[in-house]
């Protein structure tokens, strides 16, 4: 009789202490869903291309000069709302080995007029938000791969692959008058970025690379499928390199980019289980 009581005693402590784990578990899910990292994407246009001679892009876009009066005074509206998200850690556009030399120039680098200084991503966002939130650097995380357009091109006419071709010209077309045209509107830079942020163009750059690129060359000849690798490895190299620079104590992040960039980062994040995007449009309207 008495091991049976001990028996019945013993089980009601097992049941209790299960029952107590399993409470425990589901306020950790609770918890590490709370603590998810925020992640704000910013996809922009290169403020750089201004001057034609410094468009490295394919696309011909005429883009408005982001050091006149209008447009300074939104970066500083932009900049102010980043601040009041506080980010722990910003990542930028820059090889991620030249860090030192990042380093260098953003601890040196000091103004009371950006618009004296040059019309890049970098200067005109990046660093003016920063040096508001007092950061002591900033990230980079740029990796190159090849991207062979001339090759893609070239064996898409050996292919005889001409309706792919003028497919193409027509995406890229409808690109410089897409961009032309909001760039000659009245739209102010922060409904620019917007667009640039849309989840509709977003899923049309990734198009172009799965869907037009992909199919580019012979048979046996892979040439449109290793530009579309190359460029998902040049985006998942940079991802690696921003995961292993998060610390235990960062809460949000931003990462400043190419648009096209970002289209990929957005893809990657909602695969993460402990990140979460964050839109420019949501920070805006806070």
């Amino acid at each position: 009789m008495q091991k049976i009581i001990i028996g019945t005693l013993i089980l009601i402590l097992l049941t209790n202490c299960k029952g107590d784990g399993v409470e425990q578990n589901n306020w950790e899910t609770q918890k590490s869903q709370d603590d998810k990292l925020e992640v704000l994407l910013l996809g922009t246009f290169h403020f750089a291309n201004f001057n034609p001679e410094n468009n490295g892009d394919i696309v011909d876009i005429k883009i408005r000069d982001i050091l006149n009066e209008t447009e300074q005074n939104e970066l500083e509206l932009i900049s102010d709302k980043i601040k009041a998200f506080k980010p722990d850690k910003i990542f930028v556009e820059i090889m991620y080995n030249h860090q030192n030399k990042l380093d260098s120039i953003y601890s040196s680098f000091s103004t009371n007029d950006y618009s004296k200084e040059k019309r890049d991503e970098l200067t005109q966002l990046a660093f003016r938000t920063a040096k508001k939130l007092n950061h002591k650097k900033l990230y980079a995380m740029d990796y190159r791969t090849e991207f062979r357009y001339d090759s893609l091109m070239q064996q898409m006419e050996k292919a005889k692959q001409f309706n792919l071709i003028a497919k193409d010209s027509v995406e890229l077309a409808k690109l410089e008058r897409t961009g032309n045209e909001l760039f000659a509107s009245n739209k102010s830079l922060t409904e620019i970025l917007y667009f640039y942020n849309d989840d509709k163009r977003r899923k049309e750059d990734i198009n172009w690379y799965v869907n037009l690129a992909n199919q580019g060359g012979e048979k046996n000849n892979f040439v449109g499928a290793y530009l579309a690798s190359e460029w998902y490895r040049r985006n998942l190299y940079m991802y690696s390199i921003i995961q292993k620079a998060i610390e235990k104590q960062d809460k949000r992040i931003i990462i400043l980019a190419g648009a096209s960039h970002i289209a990929m980062f957005k893809d990657f994040i909602d695969y993460n289980p402990e990140w979460k995007s964050v839109e420019l449009k949501v920070i805006m309207k806070k």
